[in-house]
């Protein structure tokens, strides 16, 4: 009997533990860390189920830690915009709540209002401390395939522009006039060209290259395509190498449209550093600003390491050599009185395999451009005692006022795990390319697409995409507006509740 009962007693205790921490717990801390990083009252939780609970098999040795999973429906108590720039936005909301892009519904482009209802699937990770879970950090999460697109049929013809054009061909023809003849031939080879192109286009999609296969760029040409499908405008999201490669493919004609990062597109625009061999690629043309992307530079979690100026004698993973985003990195760390080579050591790694050799110590530090948050760098922190190092105010000040491209922002606080303060930083934004091959109506729609306000691309895949708004449509361009993106934009800012 008595055994019986040490047996059922530890049962129960065990069933405890599996269950622990409990929903009670979880609101509080769900709450405390809203309220830290969005001040207090500005959500308030109206429901939280908690859905189960698994070992968490990533936990640093000696520590017994869980991955609790649950439901949260938050109720807005005053109006905020989530995809600003320089604020909490999204991004933090994805982070303290440990959900991916698409467990997020509620989040609109253009600003949200009082009253709102913002629905998360979340999770966290609790570390036993004693008798009591003590919250680690939100979870990871994985990026989900976006569906495939639909097919459809071609717009109908115009029959009396057909009937205009058959008059004119009819009268020229019996001008005798060779000069007349040539001018019609001309105009057109040029119209059936672009017919036959559009017409190509809104059967199969416009060709968007992205970026690499799991990458915030080409998670958000997936959300793009998503979000534009319910305006009858189709992308076709194409799986890169990056900005330089897709600024390749729309000079070839492969792509119609293309993400790069600000500096990249002035430098191809130009024709100087990497595209200095192909010259100035002057049709390259801007549909607008999408969202920031900012320098991070990450270190081990040494106390001896707090600023840039720390990273003297060390080694620095910058990627690979000749990128325009190397360019940056290194004119950030010559801000700080550190050059390539005489200050540190350059080590060609991508950004998301230098933070495992971070972790192994392999290199020192690790430098990137990114729109926030980086999943390979959220993942890490999730796990790994990494930090972000803050930039200097002085070198703040001296790199915008060399580079317009480049603006002052932070990484604001929870933006990350375990960031419980803003990091001062330097970033450009994101743009959304084409050329001026792109006709005027074509460009149009897009633009409509992609800023229309309501739009919700974080629920559809992309956690950058909360940042998308007419508002910073036009910040950080580094390459002439496309004119029917301007007037695109003109169009949706005179829309734009005042």
């Amino acid at each position: 009997m008595f055994k019986h009962l040490i047996l059922v007693l530890l049962c129960l205790t065990l069933a405890a533990c599996g269950r622990a921490p409990d929903a009670d717990a979880l609101r509080g801390d769900v709450e405390r860390s809203l309220n830290a990083a969005y001040g207090e009252g500005l959500f308030r939780i109206a429901e939280l189920k908690r859905m189960g609970s698994a070992v968490d098999n990533g936990a640093p040795a000696g520590e017994t830690r869980r991955v609790v999973y649950y439901d949260v429906a938050l109720d807005l108590a005053r109006d905020v915009s989530l995809g600003a720039w320089d604020q909490p936005g999204a991004a933090s909301l994805v982070t303290l709540l440990g959900a991916g892009p698409r467990s997020i519904s509620g989040v609109k482009s253009g600003g949200n209002q009082a009253g709102d209802r913002i629905v998360a699937h979340a999770s966290a990770i609790y570390r036993q401390d004693g008798q009591d879970w003590k919250l680690v950090t939100p979870a990871g999460f994985k990026a989900a395939q976006a569906p495939s697109l639909d097919t459809g049929a071609p717009p109908p013809v115009t029959r009396q522009l057909l009937d205009s054009l058959d008059q004119i061909t009819h009268s020229v023809a019996y001008t005798g006039s060779s000069t007349a003849q040539h001018v019609v031939q001309q105009e057109l080879e040029r119209s059936v060209a672009r017919i036959n192109g559009r017409l190509a286009r809104m059967q199969q999609g416009y060709p968007l290259a992205g970026g690499p296969d799991r990458g915030e760029y080409v998670a958000f040409a997936r959300a793009l395509r998503d979000v534009a499908r319910s305006r009858q405008v189709r992308v076709a999201p194409l799986i890169t190498g990056g900005g330089a490669e897709n600024i390749a493919l729309l000079r070839s004609g492969d792509a119609v449209v293309g993400l790069a990062q600000a500096d990249t597109a002035r430098l191809a625009y130009d024709g100087k550093g990497p595209f200095a061999a192909q010259g100035p690629f002057t049709g390259l043309r801007a549909l607008g600003s999408l969202y920031p992307e900012l320098v991070h530079i990450v270190v081990r979690d040494d106390a001896s390491v707090r600023g840039v100026r720390d990273l003297k004698g060390k080694t620095v993973a910058l990627g690979p050599e000749g990128s325009a985003v190397r360019a940056t990195l290194e004119a950030v760390l010559a801000a700080h009185g550190l050059q390539a080579g005489r200050d540190y050591q350059v080590a060609d790694t991508p950004f998301a395999a230098s933070l495992p050799a971070l972790n192994s110590g392999s290199v020192d530090a690790a430098a990137q451009v990114i729109g926030v948050p980086a999943t390979p760098l959220r993942d890490a922190l999730t796990q790994a005692r990494l930090k972000l190092l803050p930039l200097d105010p002085a070198a703040i000040k001296a790199l915008t006022a060399a580079d317009s491209s480049l603006m002052p922002l932070d990484i604001v606080a929870g933006t990350y795990p375990n960031q419980v303060e803003a990091i001062p930083t330097v970033g450009m934004a994101a743009l959304l390319l084409t050329t001026a091959d792109l006709t005027r109506d074509e460009a149009l729609v897009i633009v409509r697409a992609v800023y229309s306000t309501g739009q919700d691309l974080l629920a559809a895949g992309s956690t950058q995409g909360s940042q998308v708004s007419i508002a910073t449509a036009r910040r950080g361009l580094t390459v002439p507006l496309h004119d029917g993106a301007q007037e695109g934009l003109t169009e949706l800012e005179k829309a734009k509740p005042r």
